[in-house]
């Protein structure tokens, strides 16, 4: 497999780091949380910002923060573009991030295969499991990549040569700021029935937003579904989920023949703790067999469930890599079925389990393993750069 022209993996020893605040180029898109941005600025970093999906409404300016759309700014060479402001600002480093589809992919590889000055370090989510050479790209000649769990680094594995420095953290985790607010009592101590939670996107596709007939399953067994839905419908011209009034109108005819769905308003993250604490467990996706992805993924919404005591519940297999991970910080609430999980409603134990983990899973917990992590890719090669993996084109 060849190796794209430019600075060999693991070769940026001379540019060493400052010892404590980074000059850091973040690269990509920032996933729900764009609050990270603030995070590490307030930790004593100075951030460039090259957005490759829109800077996020509402943000405002940040002191220490200096961002810009990057295919706008850059027109057809954005890895030159990228390299003259690296030199520019006197960067030193480069944090990429995120998801396949948010335009990370071919900025990060535009600017290793223009050759990147500075150790560059990929941070990756969401994939398709549909090797791609933007991908590879990224994957192989990143001087260090973090990788969501285990499970999507062992994948990634068998895929490419992956550099021997890798590490793997959750990209979308809450910023400690949304902790904040007062916990509510649970209203199944008032009237004996467990109430479960549903937030985010919300479709009618019958992937893994679609929570029709989970929701029905539930009702049966007179269990209350609360849904804090983003009601929206893929478009494929635009490719994109997109609101829909349609599917918000599917789901609120389906509660008016229940009495035990309850559709009601987003929330900002402000109003997690307060808004969902008096309910006993939140529902992540529904059983899709079609989602290739479901095995690798941390949704983002578990660590807002934790965050207001609301333990996860998780059908049994079939989310592994988040089964297991949730295993090790606050225990799931594993189900065979849905009548088996309403059976074990409310749980007595796991909303303090709950509670007990939550500042675990914050923004602000990983930030230090992060930039330790960029530091250490500013060293130099690790003797045997690569490891030894698949050697074929994918």
């Amino acid at each position: 497999m060849p190796r794209v022209a430019g600075r060999p993996a693991g070769g940026a020893g001379t540019l060493l780091l400052a010892s404590y605040g980074v000059r850091l180029l973040v690269l990509g898109g920032l996933g729900v949380y764009p609050e990270r941005l603030r995070a590490l600025v307030a930790q004593g970093h100075r951030l460039w910002y090259a957005s490759t999906l829109g800077f996020p409404k509402g943000q405002g300016p940040i002191p220490g923060l200096t961002s810009f759309p990057l295919f706008e700014r850059a027109g057809g060479n954005p890895g030159a573009w990228l390299a003259a402001l690296i030199a520019s600002e006197r960067i030193e480093a480069v944090y990429s991030l995120l998801n396949v589809w948010d335009g990370s992919n071919a900025a990060t590889a535009a600017l290793l295969r223009h050759g990147c000055p500075v150790p560059l370090v990929r941070h990756y989510k969401e994939h398709y499991l549909a090797p791609s050479e933007d991908e590879r790209v990224c994957l192989e000649q990143s001087d260090g990549v973090i990788f969501l769990n285990e499970e999507s680094r062992a994948y990634f594995a068998g895929v490419y040569r992956v550099p021997r420095r890798t590490a793997c953290l959750d990209a979308d985790l809450l910023p400690r700021c949304y902790l904040a607010g007062s916990l509510r009592p649970k209203l199944s101590a008032a009237d004996g029935r467990p109430h479960l939670l549903i937030a985010g996107s919300v479709t009618d596709d019958g992937g893994r937003y679609d929570y029709r007939e989970l929701i029905r399953q539930l009702a049966s067994h007179r269990a209350h579904v609360h849904l804090y839905g983003l009601f929206r419908r893929l478009y494929p011209a635009e490719g994109w989920l997109l609101p829909s009034d349609e599917v918000k109108g599917l789901y609120r005819e389906l509660a008016s023949t229940s009495p035990y769905l309850h559709v009601h308003e987003p929330v900002p993250p402000a109003r997690f703790v307060e808004e969902w604490s008096p309910y006993d467990a939140g529902l992540l996706h529904a059983p899709d067999a079609r989602d290739r992805f479901q095995p690798f993924n941390f949704p983002n919404r578990y660590t807002a469930y934790l965050a207001a005591g609301v333990p996860v519940a998780l059908a049994a297999g079939a989310m592994p890599a988040m089964q297991r991970h949730l295993e090790g910080i606050a225990p799931a609430l594993v189900y065979g079925d849905p009548a088996d999980l309403v059976r074990r409603l409310p749980d007595p134990v796991a909303p303090a389990r709950a509670l007990a983990a939550r500042e675990d899973v914050t923004f602000e917990a990983i930030c230090p393993h992060l930039i330790h992590f960029i530091h250490s890719c500013a060293g130099p090669p690790l003797q045997g750069e690569w490891e030894s993996h698949a050697t074929t084109d994918p």
